[in-house]
């Protein structure tokens, strides 16, 4: 079984779009067994009420996991993660800037390799502007300087391994680190990362909440700066 953990705060813009996405992929790929959580990370607007009223919900075919207090980016995945019941794990976010269907694509393609425990596999996002793309090379410049590893394009979704990868996580971050702590310590462990391209599609609805605009994108660098520089005793 795959998990696809899909997190989700204050997106009722879009969760229309996204239920209506998986619903064909369900359909599509009916001979995979595929368990899909949604995280409703503390949302403040209609997210939930939305999700509760779509027949997915209604049908017990997604699992909808509440938290009542976002704290966190990182601390919404990994309550996620902790629910979820799949051997082989995905996350990737629910403002439809990735493409869902690619997650299964992933999946069928890499399927022996994640069940070996041999990989974990990243996105690498395609036609971003030369103002994201500066943003995520700078971020691997630093990881580069810091760890000595090469790590490109750190905050790319989807994210997919198996699930005894958990075994050495420990205490990971809350924020929007958590990408980079878990791909250092599959690099720290030699487990091969593979980066597999996808489309990147512009947000059609609701706001950014990572690195959107330009001051978003400084303050989200600093912040995972930060991070890094208090796990480099680690590593």
């Amino acid at each position: 079984m795959i998990s696809l953990i899909i997190p989700c705060f204050n997106e009722e813009k879009n969760i229309e779009k996204l239920f209506n996405k998986l619903d064909l992929l369900i359909n599509e790929y009916s001979d995979e067994d595929i368990e899909i959580v949604i995280v409703n990370n503390g949302s403040t607007d209609n997210s939930e009420a939305l999700i509760k009223q779509h027949s997915l919900y209604l049908k017990e075919i997604i699992n909808l996991l509440t938290i009542e207090k976002n704290i966190g980016y990182g601390d919404g995945i990994n309550k996620g993660i902790n629910h979820c019941k799949g051997e082989i794990i995905c996350w990737f976010h629910a403002d439809l800037q990735f493409d869902p269907f690619d997650a299964i694509k992933i999946y069928k393609k890499y399927k022996l390799d994640l069940y070996k425990q041999k990989i974990m596999i990243k996105g690498k996002r395609l036609n971003r502007s030369f103002f994201d793309s500066f943003f995520t090379y700078s971020m691997s410049l630093f990881t580069l300087f810091l760890f000595g590893k090469k790590i490109n394009d750190i905050n790319a979704q989807p994210k997919m391994f198996n699930r005894n990868f958990l075994k050495l996580v420990e205490n990971p971050p809350i924020d929007f680190s958590y990408d980079i702590y878990f791909l250092l310590i599959a690099s720290k462990n030699n487990i091969k990362i593979k980066e597999y391209p996808v489309e990147w599609y512009d947000r059609n609805a609701g706001i950014a909440k990572g690195g959107g605009s330009f001051k978003l994108k400084i303050k989200l660098t600093l912040r995972t700066l930060k991070f890094m520089f208090n796990l480099k005793k680690f590593f």
